[in-house]
């Protein structure tokens, strides 16, 4: 079951990111054609564009997470020679990552309400909208870093049956 939820976790953010990425890059085509060819520059993409790339990053920061290819963290776990000490360091990582997610939940939640009142100048949408972003991207760590975790425990009773 872990496997199949990891999978349609994957396949949703890859879903979502992608698309998002190839809507930021039609809008910022558009915004480019319509500044220099029409001579007519759109105020709107510009602020959909900063809006869409927190979105992206956030999300797909929370994707890297869940792929455990954060670079500082693969940096780091490469130069450890001991299995036992690379669980441990996995372990480490994963808390670590639970607890920025929970801070990014909180204070995400905070920022969401707290910003709903107040609507963005071009789009004109409660910016609560972009400041969900920081929930939803630390849930979505949340539920990896747990998966993370359940799979370390699971391959290392594995691991421990198999020696015996």
């Amino acid at each position: 079951m872990n496997k199949a939820f990891r999978k349609y976790l994957d396949r949703t953010m890859e879903t979502i990111t992608c698309m998002l990425l190839m809507i930021m890059v039609a809008v910022t085509s558009w915004q480019v054609i319509s500044r220099y060819i029409l001579n007519n520059p759109s105020s709107v993409t510009g602020e959909f564009l900063r809006f869409g790339l927190i979105w992206f990053s956030l999300l797909a920061g929370a994707y890297v997470v869940g792929k455990k290819s954060h670079i500082a963290i693969t940096f780091l776990s490469n130069g450890i020679k001991s299995e036992q000490t690379k669980r441990v360091f996995e372990v480490i990582v994963q808390i670590s990552f639970i607890l920025f997610a929970v801070m990014m939940i909180m204070g995400g939640t905070k920022a969401v309400s707290m910003t709903m009142a107040q609507i963005s100048p071009s789009l004109h949408l409660p910016m609560g909208y972009v400041y969900l972003s920081l929930p939803v991207s630390g849930v979505t760590i949340l539920l990896y870093c747990l998966i993370n975790l359940t799979d370390l425990f699971s391959s290392k009773q594995l691991h421990i049956q198999e020696n015996s």
